[in-house]
């Protein structure tokens, strides 16, 4: 059974899926994991026919934290603001409305069915000022639900809460030390973390309507409570035990006295074994990953493997790639094992799915003479990504280019290999329908009594300086008069 049907079995009443992430940097390729897979499920839900909601929440609230290296000296003075208050790198709108348009745009290409919302506008809506209340008038419970947790004592004037700084506009550098019931005591400090200064300003303000902010683990569990949210997974990151995500649950039973959303862990992608990271140079963005696999595919590679298991993805693999495309058109066969993950995968009218392997198209785009066909067979779409596949991330093996000198590899052919050469050189004289001259080349290595792995590494060494390429009949009459030149000189010796 699919994981996701086996998720999903017995659930009763109406759902409401949810997800959320912080626009505070380029999306990488993992970060698309969790807003598909949720969207499966919200469409899972949906095709039983329950009254179901996705949403997908844009933490704009949170203090930026870090910057990549290009803004390190533009954005440096406004770390600790709210990412909603920051401005844009590209001057139009806010830090949050430039990361998070781009997430926008990649739920739209990759189908994804979520509300979207922003933290920044649920908190200035005061959508959330119950919740504020109720964690202010509870932080003695939730003190201890982390004292508990991390087995360690909480301070007495600790509160799960920071404001905006009225003077400098900074989230991060403030610590709330006290609740009336109507305004909380803060400091903005200078020292409380190492990424932002705070300006020593201390006063009491409203908590409510935009001026203030949750802690994450508290606000997660403050947002399953305002909304009723009864489906979020997390990455693996938040959900191991003791994690961001068990903190949160807890905090909704014991303080909220709430029963927690269904949870599911989903793994990291892999590249050699090592989690992928931007940072580090390892994995795709996710608009990277859209240029070299239609979006129909990225969500059958996201669903396709239960979440709980990672996916090996190194895309200058040989394999990796060619791989899911072979796995995709297999699966649109009903019986086949991932059938139910192309179901979910389509986005809109079903496409027709080429029959030709993907790595055979790879080869295709490389000859110039077999754009017609690619054009005739409406292999246009797929062509256009096993273009850039060869062009960006496979490896030399793939990729072939016509040698302008003979290669010193024809030194170690043999006398029959070249009157294999011969026979070829001699046939070209004729007029040949590539299909047809690509099973003589067949017939004329028996003829001569050499295997055909023999007889076609041949003819590559020759041409291309390799001993495997494309498909011989075309790569030999795209370049008819250069190659029977090139085997009558090979044989000649």
């Amino acid at each position: 059974m699919f994981w996701a049907d086996l998720l999903l079995q017995n659930r009763k009443g109406a759902e409401w899926v949810n997800d959320a992430w912080t626009p505070s940097g380029i999306i990488h390729m993992g970060g698309l994991k969790g807003p598909v897979i949720h969207d499966v499920l919200f469409k899972i839900l949906k095709e039983q026919g329950k009254k179901v909601k996705y949403t997908f929440g844009f933490d704009d609230m949170d203090p930026i934290d870090g910057l990549p290296p290009e803004l390190a000296k533009s954005h440096e003075k406004h770390m600790g603001i709210p990412i909603a208050n920051a401005p844009s790198p590209d001057g139009k709108g806010s830090f949050g409305d430039y990361y998070g348009n781009m997430m926008a745009d990649l739920f739209k290409k990759l189908g994804i069915g979520a509300e979207i919302y922003l933290a920044s506008d649920y908190y200035r809506k005061g959508i959330y000022n119950k919740a504020i209340e109720f964690v202010l008038d509870n932080a003695g419970k939730i003190r201890k639900v982390y004292s508990d947790m991390y087995q360690k004592p909480i301070a007495k004037d600790w509160f799960p809460l920071q404001v905006i700084c009225p003077k400098c506009g900074k989230l991060g550098t403030t610590k709330v030390t006290g609740w009336d019931g109507k305004e909380v005591l803060f400091a903005c400090k200078v020292d409380l973390v190492k990424w932002a200064k705070g300006c020593n300003f201390k006063s009491s303000i409203s908590p409510f309507n935009g001026t203030a902010k949750m802690s994450y683990k508290v606000e997660w569990a403050a947002k399953w409570w305002t909304f009723g949210v009864t489906i979020e997974g997390a990455g693996k990151d938040h959900a191991s035990a003791g994690g961001t995500y068990d903190v949160a649950k807890k905090i909704l039973k014991d303080v909220f006295e709430k029963e927690p959303p269904l949870a599911f862990a989903y793994e990291f992608f892999l590249t050699g074994g090592k989690k992928m990271s931007s940072s580090k140079g390892l994995g795709l963005t996710g608009q990277d990953l859209l240029e070299v696999l239609p979006s129909q595919l990225v969500r059958f590679l996201m669903i396709k493997t239960p979440p709980n298991q990672a996916i090996e993805f190194n895309p200058r693999s040989r394999d990796i790639i060619p791989r899911i495309y072979d796995d995709y058109q297999q699966a649109q066969a009903k019986g086949d094992v991932n059938h139910r993950a192309f179901e979910f995968s389509q986005i809109g009218e079903k496409e027709k799915i080429p029959e030709i392997r993907f790595l055979t198209l790879t080869q295709w785009v490389q000859m110039p003479n077999m754009q017609d066909r690619i054009r005739e067979e409406g292999l246009e779409n797929w062509a256009k990504y096993a273009k850039v596949w060869v062009e960006k991330y496979a490896p030399d093996d793939v990729k072939f280019e016509i040698q302008k000198k003979i290669p010193k590899e024809v030194e170690r052919l043999s006398k029959k290999q070249k009157a294999f050469l011969r026979k070829i050189a001699k046939e070209l004289n004729k007029k040949w329908e590539a299909e047809e001259f690509q099973r003589k080349l067949y017939e004329w290595a028996k003829e001569l009594g050499i295997s055909s792995n023999e007889a076609f590494q041949a003819l590559y060494l020759s041409i291309i300086g390799k001993d495997h390429g494309p498909k011989a009949g075309w790569l030999i009459l795209e370049y008819k008069e250069f190659v029977q030149k090139r085997f009558m000189d090979i044989s000649s010796v």
